[in-house]
């Protein structure tokens, strides 16, 4: 998956009205709620295979946070 891909994935996610950016902040008009959370978790195993605890995913303020988990680790 690309960036693009990626973003819109999220956005979808998110219910985002408009396109979204690594600098959107997870707040209102976006949701960011436990549902939003799920899905998110499940997306990173699916496309991914990465498992992220939810708990970790609570400070999150940003897209570029839910970005961080779908980089390569070095």
């Amino acid at each position: 998956m690309n960036d693009t891909d990626i973003l819109a994935e999220l956005a979808d996610i998110l219910a985002a009205p408009d396109p979204i950016t690594p600098e959107t902040p997870l707040e209102p008009p976006l949701t960011w709620d436990s549902m939003a959370l799920l899905a998110y978790l499940a997306f990173l195993r699916f496309h991914f295979n990465t498992i992220l605890p939810g708990a970790s995913c609570k400070d999150f303020r940003t897209v570029a946070d839910l970005l961080a988990p779908t980089r390569p680790k070095p």
